[in-house]
């Protein structure tokens, strides 16, 4: 009896499920927690960052804002990991967490020992490439979308921690 090739067009036959409390064996943070203390992290460089641009003339001419010289979004991209650095830099350097992940009880780890990733490794690979990835035309922003849907993988990286050899895992409570 002859054997066909299977179906490339057919739907899986299952779908991992992506509930909240969902842990998988490996340790990894689930998809929602990661998703909350990024929303964390976020709110918190908006509090900072959009006065600090509304003080320097960003949004002058609102709603007719227009798209910034290439060395003035540098500029900005550069002060945004400045800041990022400052208002995480302590938790990333002590314990490998954003204060998004620390609420959260999430670390980034390194994917070769499973110890926290060094701040180094978290600023100069996690974060300066994709900072730096946003800032090209068209492509940038198109990578800065693709980056965070990589969490539904099944190994749920992101692209960023695909580039660090990172990824982050479900603290211990019992420690």
């Amino acid at each position: 009896m002859a054997q066909f090739a299977p179906n490339p067009y057919q739907p899986p036959t299952s779908i991992e499920p992506m509930a909240d409390s969902e842990r998988a064996r490996d340790g990894s943070a689930s998809r929602m927690s990661r998703f909350w203390a990024a929303m964390i992290d976020g709110v918190l460089a908006i509090i900072i960052f959009v006065p600090l641009q509304y003080f320097a003339g960003v949004y002058r001419d609102f709603p007719k804002i227009s798209e910034p010289p290439f060395w003035q979004s540098l500029l900005w991209a550069l002060a945004g990991l400045a800041i990022t650095l400052v208002l995480h830099g302590t938790f990333l350097a002590r314990s490998a967490q954003t204060i998004g992940k620390k609420a959260l009880g999430i670390q980034i780890v390194n994917v070769s020992d499973g110890k926290p990733a060094a701040f180094g490794t978290i600023a100069l690979r996690r974060l300066l490439p994709m900072s730096l990835v946003a800032l090209i035309p068209y492509v940038g922003g198109v990578l800065s979308i693709v980056n965070p849907l990589f969490i539904f993988r099944k190994d749920r990286r992101c692209v960023h921690d695909h580039i660090a050899g990172t990824r982050v895992v479900k603290l211990d409570q019992s420690k």
